[in-house]
Order: structure tokens, then sequence, then C-alpha cells
């Protein structure tokens, strides 16, 4: 049965079947009905190994690239449902504790930040601001518990790829450059759509997320492959929605989560 299994779920899966290096994991998260993303979580002390495994993240990504600090990264995955919008979000948390941080959906065909952030339907965003209907004053709404800034989807267009290639993406994001520390970006699955390696074009890392033990090792390798062929380097995965009551058994992720008992009751010795 371990050798028929194609899903991702350990630190060596990342190494030898994908080729990859492992950013981080973020721990499987128990959610409320009609809740999609565990978005305060961060800030939650009763979800305190959550909020390590993305600081954890974010160090990672921080000692990745010491000599030139990645001010743009990009996140996304291989299908739907793998969590890529989760890490996004909870990474500009972690970033906005220490920097002014924008976060921006690209995903212009299923986007979904609008909606966890409780905006308006008719909040303009990306969409608006390419095509020059709205001003970046107006498409900018901060998050007042984060300090962070969002510039969601925007209106649906009916040609989504022609406007993340257009020349008018690619000054706004030089625009944004100045005016932001960093710049996450959230954006379509690669099997769905090329929009994310458009995307990563004008991006300086590219963060690939991987549901544990669920996408087949295929799929993912073939995602990969999309940015591997027009030149740009995957920084890494983050295996993200892990068990982490088989991984303590196992040990597969040492040194990724809270394995020394940050989270136990103190004795009396």
């Amino acid at each position: 049965l371990e050798a028929l299994n194609s899903g991702i779920r350990s630190v060596d899966d990342v190494e030898r079947k994908l080729g990859q290096r492992m950013l981080g994991i973020i721990p499987w998260q128990t959610l409320r009905k009609k809740q999609c993303l565990p978005l305060r979580h961060f800030f939650n002390n009763n979800h305190h190994m959550f909020s390590e495994s993305v600081r954890t993240l974010r160090t990672s990504l921080q000692l990745l690239n010491l000599d030139k600090p990645s001010q743009t990264i990009l996140v996304t995955s291989s299908v739907p449902h793998e969590g890529k919008s989760t890490v996004s979000i909870n990474l500009a948390f972690a970033m906005g504790q220490l920097s002014k941080v924008l976060l921006l959906d690209t995903d212009l065909r299923r986007p979904t930040l609008a909606k966890q952030f409780d905006l308006p339907g008719f909040q303009p965003g990306l969409s608006n601001l390419i095509a020059g209907t709205h001003t970046l004053e107006e498409c900018i709404v901060t998050d007042q518990k984060s300090g962070i800034d969002l510039i969601c989807a925007g209106s649906l267009p009916p040609n989504p790829q022609e406007l993340l290639a257009s020349e008018q993406f690619k000054i706004l994001m030089v625009t944004l450059k100045t005016k932001y520390e960093h710049i996450i970006v959230d954006s379509a699955p690669t099997q769905a759509v090329s929009d994310a390696v458009i995307v990563s074009k004008v991006c300086d890392s590219v963060v690939y997320v991987v549901r544990s033990d669920s996408t087949s090792h295929k799929i993912i390798n073939n995602g990969l492959s999309r940015f591997m062929q027009i030149g740009h380097r995957v920084d890494g995965v983050v295996l993200n929605q892990v068990d982490l009551k088989k991984a303590q058994k196992t040990g597969e992720y040492s040194g990724f989560y809270d394995q020394y008992g940050y989270q136990s009751y103190p004795t009396d010795s």
C-alpha cells in the first residue's frame, strides 16, 4: 500500500518524488460550518501550532534569499482545494507583523479573498485597476485586525489571461513594489489554467502548496514543470493539511512543527 501511494506525505516524498525543498508544513485545522478558510486562526492562541507553522514558513522564505530578499511571493498549487488561499492569507498575516504587506488576488476566475474578508461583491480590485476604471486608492482595503492591505480580484473579466499578460499589469506591479515591502500573490492552480505561470514572470519567488496525502505526485510534477519551462525557479513546497497526530508517531516532520512541547502545561519539576 505504501508503494502504491501516489500522494505526498513526508519530507522524503517532497525531495524524492518532486525534487523540491520543503519550506514548511501547515497542520490540519478543524473548520466550523460555513467556514471555508481558517482566516483568523493565526491570531488565535488556541491554534498555537498553526500560527507557529506559518511563522516557520515565513522564516524559511527569509533565510532562503538572504542576498536578494523576495519582495513578491506567488503562492499556487496544482488543483483547487489544496489550501493555497489559506497559505497566502496567513503568510501575509505573518509577514505583516514585520513589514508593510499587500495581499493580492490574481485568481480572476474563481477568486476567494474578497469573500473571506467579507468584502462586498461590488468591491473593485485587480481587474478594475488593469482596465483603468478605478484608482489604486479605491481598490486597496486595509484589514484592521492584521494591518495588512488587500486588493481583491474585482469584477470578473471575460479575458483574465489577457489582463494578466498585459503591459498594464506589469506597470501596476512595479508601482506596488514601491509602496510595499512584501506582496503576497494568490494565484490560480496550475493544472486548470496558465495564469499562475504568467503572473510568476513579475514575481521573485514561487511557493507551491501541496495538500498532504492527496494530489498525485505526477500532477504536481506536471505543474512544477510549467515554471521550469519558462526558466522560473520554484522556491519550495508547503505541505498543507497535515495530520500531525500521525506525524508525531513517525517523526516525518521533525523541525517543521512544535515538537518540543511548547503547548504542554508547566510541571512542578
